[in-house]
């Protein structure tokens, strides 16, 4: 494992438990057992940390994402969405602190928040093909338009997401 790979596994612990605010680059130089100058040499600054953590499981969701695409490229559009939600909430139950990490997204800095979320839309935008060529496979209603239809679908959807993603943190807890 490199330094920077130390860095990051250390660092997204220390966010996860403690926020943005209340993580120490002290407590990660120790955990990681790298000097804190290589700290601030890789990433800058802690923001800048913070957004390399969001990528590493952003990145590691993405991976999980397109292996699960290739084995089940024969399920609808609804089925798909429900098994995939399955394996996040699967994901989530194995790495809980990726799921901590993303409840301290609520208490960023409005800079950083803003970061977060164009970083976010990036991201978000990379599945749209995959769900997008399900959802052309799908019946809908004579008259439909089929892009607005899919649009607020996905709207409703991560409408749910956040809230269950919450929820899901206290289940977890427990």
């Amino acid at each position: 494992m490199t330094k920077k790979e130390k860095i990051i596994k250390y660092a997204l612990k220390e966010f996860a438990e403690k926020g943005f605010l209340a993580a120490s680059t002290n407590t990660i130089s120790k955990a990681s057992k790298v000097s804190k100058g290589a700290i601030f040499y890789h990433f800058k600054n802690k923001e800048n940390l913070y957004i390399e953590c969001f990528k590493k499981i952003q990145g590691e969701y993405e991976k999980e994402f397109l292996k699960f695409y290739s084995k089940n490229t024969h399920l609808d559009f609804f089925e798909f969405l429900i098994k995939w939600s399955y394996k996040k909430i699967e994901i989530a139950k194995e790495k809980p602190e990726y799921l901590q990490f993303f409840k301290t997204v609520e208490s960023i800095p409005e800079s950083l928040k803003e970061k977060i979320f164009k970083l976010n839309q990036e991201i978000y935008s990379k599945y749209i093909p995959y769900f997008s060529e399900k959802f052309e496979k799908l019946e809908l209603k004579e008259n439909m338009d089929r892009n607005f239809s899919f649009k607020i679908t996905f709207e409703i959807l991560e409408y749910f997401s956040k809230n269950t993603t919450t929820n899901l943190k206290a289940t977890l807890k427990r």
